[in-house]
């Protein structure tokens, strides 16, 4: 856990979430889809390590315009965005902490994504050998962050 809920690295994570969003507007305008949704990863990984309210609002609000410039719906990614925050907040509540915490936020976000958003919304439904590595790299790219988050929040047993 971070201490006093503040992130030594502000300005790091602001140009690492400015990088991630590029990174995934690349993916979708050269691939043509995105196989690992990294601010998605992002977004879980902070969930479940710390709640700094701006700089989640921060990449909610991206992600809503990374949806925006895919899909021309900008409130459609807080389908998958609410639930996730809603779902982070029981755990803190009335759960001990745990790293599968994390694991369990980006699963079921990804498959809100998957299956709700972009399938039932908007009627793009991918093959299942897709799904199964978008789902799996989303899990591993947010198992990394929140291990790198959680290293930085640690101190040494020095005075």
């Amino acid at each position: 856990m971070l201490y006093n809920n503040h992130t030594k690295y502000n300005l790091f994570f602001a140009v690492l979430i400015t990088l991630l969003l590029l990174i995934d507007l690349g993916q979708f305008f050269l691939v043509g889809t995105t196989v690992i949704p990294l601010l998605l990863c992002m977004y879980c990984a902070l969930l479940g390590c710390t709640i700094q309210y701006p700089l989640l609002i921060l990449i909610a609000l991206l992600q809503c315009l990374e949806f925006f410039c895919f899909y021309n719906f900008f409130s459609l990614a807080c389908i998958y965005l609410i639930p996730t925050a809603a779902l982070a907040l029981f755990f803190k509540k009335y759960l001990y902490p745990a790293r599968t915490h994390v694991i369990a936020l980006a699963l079921t976000s990804s498959i809100i994504k998957i299956y709700a958003v972009e399938g039932y919304f908007l009627h793009i439904w991918p093959t299942n050998y897709y799904t199964i590595i978008r789902i799996s790299a989303t899990l591993l790219i947010t198992i990394c962050f929140s291990l790198t988050i959680n290293i930085w929040g640690m101190r040494d047993n020095r005075a």
